[in-house]
C-alpha cells in the first residue's frame, strides 16, 4: 500500500521525501496535474474526490499534531444532532496563531487532558469540549441544546461532566459557559421532547425527576429503561414522540414494557408530543395529582 493510500489520497512534503522522490521528480508530477494542492503543503491525487472529510484531513495534516477538528465541524464529526457537514474549522494552541492563517482556525490557551480525542482516525475536541466551544463561538442555543441532548444520548458525555468542565472554564473567563449551564437546567433526557418535559416541571415548581432510569425486573431479569422516575414515589413518566413509536411493532413493545412496569408496582403515566407542547397544563396537573396520591409514595 502506498503512502497516499494509507492517508486517504493525501501526501505532504515529508511524504514525498520518504518516498525518495527528488524535487524535480515531484515538480514534474505537480506540473502534470497528477497532484493538486488542497491545503498549504498538502496535496491530493487528482483522482481523489474532494469532500468535507478530505478537507478536514488535509487541514489537520497542514496544522500538525497539536491541532484538532473544532466547533461545528467537531459536532458533525461526532454525529451530534443539528450539526451539518458544511464547515471546516480547527483549533490550535494560542502561540500557533501565525500558522493558522490559511485555514479557518481558532486558538485556545486552555487545554485539559480530556479535551482532545481521536475519533474515527481524526484528532477532534471531545463532545464535552465541543459543546462548550459551540457556545463560545456564538452558535444558536437551540443547536447547543441538540448537541447536549444527543451527546448524552450517545453516552459520549454526561450532564455532571459538562457542568464540571463549564465551571473550570468559567473561572478562566471562557465565553458561553453561563449559557451552557442555563441550558443544562433542562438536560438529562435524550430528546427535545424530554427537555421540554423537564422545563415544564421546573417552571411549575414540580421536583425534578431522575432521567433515564434502568429497571431490572425481579421476575425475569429483563432490563427496562424509563424516561423519568420521580424520587420518593412510585411514579414513572414516559414521553413518546413519533420517532421510534410509529409502527405496530413499536407500539406493541411500548405496551408490553408499560404493563410489565405496572405489574412490578409502578404507576406509569405517558404523554405524547402534543400533550407536552400544546397541553402543558394537563401534563403538569396529571403529574402533580399522581405525586400527591398516598399510595404512590415509595415504601
Amino acid at each position: 500500500m502506498t503512502i497516499a493510500d494509507r492517508q486517504h489520497g493525501l501526501v505532504t512534503r515529508s511524504d514525498v521525501t520518504d518516498a525518495e522522490l527528488s524535487s524535480w521528480q515531484w515538480i514534474a508530477r505537480l506540473e502534470a496535474g497528477e497532484w493538486l494542492a488542497i491545503a498549504p503543503g498538502v496535496w491530493r491525487h487528482r483522482a481523489t474526490v474532494v469532500d468535507w472529510e478530505l478537507r478536514l484531513r488535509a487541514g489537520l495534516k497542514h496544522l500538525g499534531d497539536d491541532a484538532a477538528v473544532f466547533g461545528r465541524a467537531a459536532a458533525a464529526w461526532w454525529g451530534l444532532d443539528g450539526a451539518t457537514q458544511d464547515v471546516v474549522e480547527f483549533v490550535v494552541p494560542r502561540q500557533r496563531r501565525e500558522r493558522a492563517l490559511p485555514l479557518q482556525v481558532h486558538t485556545t490557551k486552555v487545554w485539559d487532558v480530556g479535551d482532545l480525542l481521536v475519533h474515527r482516525d481524526l484528532r477532534v475536541t471531545s463532545v464535552t469540549r465541543t459543546i462548550l466551544d459551540l457556545a463560545a463561538i456564538g452558535v444558536a442555543p437551540k443547536l447547543i441544546e441538540q448537541a447536549i441532548d444527543s451527546g448524552v444520548r450517545q453516552r459520549r458525555t454526561a450532564v455532571p461532566r459538562i457542568i464540571k468542565r463549564a465551571d473550570d472554564l468559567a473561572k478562566r473567563g471562557r465565553r458561553g459557559t453561563a449559557l451552557v449551564l442555563e441550558l443544562l437546567l433542562d438536560s438529562g433526557g435524550e430528546s427535545h421532547l424530554e427537555r421540554r418535559f423537564l422545563r415544564l416541571m421546573r417552571e411549575h415548581g414540580v421536583r425534578r425527576p431522575t432521567c433515564q432510569v434502568v429497571h431490572e425486573r425481579p421476575s425475569d431479569g429483563r432490563v427496562i429503561r424509563v424516561d423519568f422516575q420521580f424520587p420518593g414515589s412510585r411514579l414513572i413518566v414516559e414521553v413518546s414522540g413519533r420517532l421510534g413509536h410509529a409502527s405496530d411493532r413499536d407500539r406493541t413493545k411500548d405496551a408490553r414494557r408499560r404493563n410489565e412496569l405496572i405489574a412490578d408496582g409502578w404507576d406509569v403515566r405517558e404523554f405524547t408530543t402534543l400533550h407536552v407542547l400544546e397541553e402543558p397544563e394537563y401534563v403538569v396537573a396529571t403529574v402533580v395529582a399522581a405525586l400527591t396520591q398516598p399510595d404512590l409514595v415509595a415504601s
